[in-house]
């Protein structure tokens, strides 16, 4: 949805003439018979802003990406854009790449693995990150707080950092999306913990498949490891 919003400017202009035009302006003659006249100059700048966010409580946050569907259009922020798409994605699945921008979609997803590669976060600074977001997981200790330096602490980060690392592409992507909607850092681990928490709490279906997935890709991997061929 566009806006115009009137910013105003006050300028000075001299006219030399003997009985100045009427007008809402202030008009000054100098002894002279100058006649300075001050005018206001009216400008206007066009905003986009978000429809859903408009519709929800009226907020005007700029819009940065726009959904259309046939002769409908929708302008959206980075949130409802992520939103939406998930929407969309849940009911009729990922659809077809945009063919304009398909190929440089490709290039790009061949450099990702190595720029994130060489990006990656410390084990100790995913570890310190992980203790301060995260609560225990035990059973007998569901929901306290975790302590650095243990071994239960270490354990339990240990195992998600490597679901992390083993994403199915899906699930990595949207995570990702996640990630840049919530202001998160897709590189840490408690982050992947939260999202996966958001999914179980708001979309359980989706959470079910990523775990699904997840365990489908472990079992190929033992299957064809040197050790499954040999059993």
């Amino acid at each position: 949805m566009e806006f115009e919003i009137p910013l105003t400017q006050e300028g000075s202009q001299a006219v030399e003439s003997a009985s100045p035009a009427v007008s809402d302006s202030l008009c000054l003659i100098s002894p002279g018979g100058t006649v300075r006249t001050t005018v206001q100059v009216i400008s206007y700048v066009e905003k986009v802003v978000c429809d859903g966010c408009l519709s929800k409580d009226g907020t005007q946050t700029e819009a940065t990406e726009t959904l259309k569907l046939g002769d409908r259009s929708w302008d959206l922020c980075l949130e409802h854009s992520v939103r939406f798409s998930r929407y969309l994605v849940d009911a009729l699945g990922t659809g077809l790449p945009d063919e304009e921008t398909g190929s440089e979609t490709g290039a790009q997803d061949v450099d990702a693995p190595s720029a994130a590669a060489s990006e990656e976060t410390t084990p100790d600074v995913d570890l310190a990150d992980y203790v301060s977001r995260i609560t225990d997981s035990r059973k007998a200790f569901k929901g306290k707080p975790l302590k650095a330096g243990t071994q239960a602490a270490r354990a339990q980060w240990s195992k998600h950092r490597e679901r992390l690392a083993a994403l199915p592409d899906k699930e990595r992507s949207d995570y990702a999306k996640w990630c840049a909607a919530e202001g998160k850092d897709v590189r840490l681990t408690a982050s992947h913990v939260e999202f996966r928490g958001f999914m179980w709490a708001n979309f359980p279906h989706m959470a079910r498949a990523y775990a699904d997935a997840m365990r489908g890709r472990q079992q190929s991997q033992q299957i064809n490891s040197p050790e499954g061929q040999a059993a």
